[in-house]
């Protein structure tokens, strides 16, 4: 992993509203530390999110919809079986945690 795509990432990051980058963390926690574990690695379900993040269901989609215009995340599959992917370009996460969790500059 080079610095330049660790700093390009964290550029994306550092754009999003406040509410965005809280949830891309609760997204990073749940892909790698949920309690649901039937799942792939760096995979969410929509139900962990809803449950971890503290969103109305228009409120979290509203703020997914930022996420995957910025190119953090993927929604596969359909509803209410959708699944959330980070789209870390490879990146460790630690490192997504880190990134989301630095205040606004």
């Amino acid at each position: 992993m080079t610095n330049e795509v660790i700093q390009e990432f964290g550029g994306r990051i550092r754009l999003l509203p406040d509410a965005a980058r809280k949830l891309l963390c609760v997204i990073a926690r749940q892909a790698y530390h949920g309690s649901l574990r039937s799942k792939g690695p760096g995979i969410v379900t929509m139900p962990e999110v809803h449950e971890a993040c503290g969103l109305d269901v228009d409120g979290m989609y509203s703020v997914l919809q930022l996420l995957r215009q910025a190119r953090l995340i993927e929604l596969e599959g359909e509803y209410p079986f959708e699944e959330i992917r980070l789209a870390a370009d490879g990146i460790a996460p630690e490192e997504i945690l880190q990134r989301c969790e630095e205040p606004e500059a």
